[in-house]
């Protein structure tokens, strides 16, 4: 941003003594003589806004070594904190802990949770309300999603104390034992006459490759890569 000829940089620096790192711009600008009504409301909120910054820095040089973190550093909403979580830990947990905070939105039927209210009874209701419409081992995994978020949370000091510390992780009864498909079962498979070629070429490739039906049926050979090994051109 070009600053007008008329501007200088005072203050323009928080300065707590002559050491590398003791002196931060503030990247704010004033009027030297501020010459119209706007010159001087533009130097009036220039020199709040220095006056917070200030008041900022000082907290955080009185928090170290405390373990706290100043209060203005945590989102009043602790649904924004979830949805940054899962920004951040995505590439770790692509599918179940975005979900598992599309299920927390859904159970708080809002758009904004105070930490305040992000209480034990709440973390049980939500763990019950996952039981309630889930089954299997699903409403225990996406409860872990959620413990995980709380307890970094709790780190990072918007809970004195973890609500969701000494809540287990539960699961539906109704869990469904899978059959594994067997060599002999398999052989047997292959050597049943089929009347669509690819649908049994594409369990094959299921077979082999450990793909979920919904991803061979968006599949084409262009995804496949080969690599030029021993003179030949082999899929890898």
């Amino acid at each position: 941003m070009d600053i007008p000829d008329n501007c200088t940089l005072p203050e323009a620096y928080f300065e707590w003594g002559k050491k590398a790192g003791q002196r931060v711009a503030s990247g704010i600008f004033t009027y030297t003589h501020p010459s119209t009504p706007i010159e001087r409301e533009h130097n009036k909120e220039a020199l709040r806004i220095l006056a917070i910054k200030r008041a900022h820095l000082i907290l955080d040089w009185q928090a170290i070594g405390t373990g706290l973190i100043p209060i203005y550093r945590l989102q009043a909403n602790f649904l924004d904190f979830y949805a940054d979580y899962v920004e951040r830990n995505k590439r770790f947990d692509p599918r179940r802990l975005p979900i598992s905070f599309t299920q927390f939105k859904r159970f708080i039927n809002g758009h904004f949770l105070s930490p305040h209210d992000l209480t034990a009874d709440l973390c049980l209701r939500f763990r019950q309300y996952l039981l309630d419409n889930y089954n299997g081992y699903t409403p225990g995994s996406y409860f872990a999603r959620f413990k995980r978020v709380i307890k970094d949370a709790a780190q990072q000091g918007y809970f004195r104390i973890d609500p969701c510390a000494n809540i287990s992780i539960k699961n539906k009864d109704n869990i469904r034992r899978k059959e594994h498909l067997e060599a002999e079962k398999y052989i047997q498979l292959i050597k049943t006459p089929c009347e669509d070629p690819e649908v049994r070429d594409a369990f094959i490739f299921c077979c082999y490759t450990g793909l979920r039906w919904c991803d061979v049926q968006a599949f084409s050979p262009s995804h496949i890569k080969t690599a030029h090994i021993n003179g030949a051109d082999k899929p890898i």
